[in-house]
């Protein structure tokens, strides 16, 4: 684990995140237990980690807004139900996040989006994002949010596009095959 002096930190990144959104101000309560990862399902397919995200934001490195990691999270909430730690919201962390990276000029990397709009697609197709369902349902109300989200980004529509490509690479697969 890397070991940080008081002069390694710089909390002007921090307070800008929190000034904006007062919530954020109790992920300095996290204790880096590793349970939000251990339960994450989107640290299961992807890079994402919350602890590295939270330890970048509290060391005031803004890097994390150009990190392809923030665009991983589902905002399922599952980090924070088994948080230790009392009012640690990471969903509303990770939304404060894109918001500043895109406030910033960077947003996500086309391959990040793919990846996203993938494990959308998965989650409104078949209802999970991990092969093997991790315990209980989504709420209705985070079910109702990402439905939301996802016609926001117009991702249904770029789920038809990308089932017109694959009918399209199928039919020049079996061309080729015959």
């Amino acid at each position: 684990m890397d070991e940080y002096t008081d002069l390694d930190w710089n909390w002007e990144f921090y307070e800008e995140l929190v000034d904006d959104v007062d919530e954020n101000k109790n992920i300095i309560q996290c204790i880096s237990c590793g349970k939000c990862v251990g339960d994450c399902p989107a640290a299961k397919v992807s890079n994402f980690n919350s602890r590295k995200i939270i330890k970048k934001v509290l060391r005031g490195d803004k890097s994390v807004l150009k990190d392809s990691d923030i665009w991983y999270c589902y905002l399922c909430e599952r980090c924070k139900r088994v948080c230790p730690k009392e009012n640690i919201n990471i969903p509303l962390l990770i939304i404060n996040l894109r918001n500043e990276s895109f406030k910033k000029g960077y947003g996500p990397k086309y391959n990040d989006l793919r990846k996203y709009v993938e494990m959308s697609e998965r989650f409104l197709t078949q209802g999970t994002v991990v092969e093997a369902p991790l315990g209980h349902n989504l709420p209705q109300e985070r079910v109702d949010e990402i439905y939301e989200i996802c016609n926001f980004a117009r991702i249904k529509y770029v789920f038809k596009a990308s089932k017109i490509d694959q009918s399209k690479r199928n039919k020049k697969t079996k061309k080729k095959t015959k």
